[in-house]
């Protein structure tokens, strides 16, 4: 779930246009794994990841926030295992990025 400070950007008409067309220009194919991840009606299930994290610091630096070069097309499994990494469990995230299944340890 996207945090307070980020809800209205992630909500933006601006970041959902950024982040269909970078997924657009990635085929929608996971850039760790290499799948099409697509639900049963056929929407692609990815993510588009921010590789530095926003920050209520950085949300306004549009090369953070924007640029393609700190963006990641990511499956949900894929997306699930970055936000795992290093916290000794699986936090797990549905299509829309909300967290889900929660473990020990509080997710992003």
């Amino acid at each position: 779930m996207a945090k307070d400070f980020s809800k209205a950007f992630y909500n933006s008409r601006r970041w959902r246009k950024n982040a269909k067309a970078f997924a657009e220009s990635k085929c929608w194919i996971c850039s760790r794994c290499h799948n099409r991840s697509m639900t049963g009606s056929g929407t692609p299930r990815m993510i588009v990841h921010h590789k530095t994290p926003l920050t209520p610091e950085n949300i306004h630096n549009d090369s953070i926030a924007y640029g393609w070069d700190n963006l990641e097309l990511l499956c949900i499994d894929c997306h699930n295992a970055v936000h795992a990494e290093g916290k000794g469990g699986a936090c797990q995230f549905d299509v829309d990025g909300n967290p889900i299944g929660r473990k020990t340890f509080i997710c992003g």
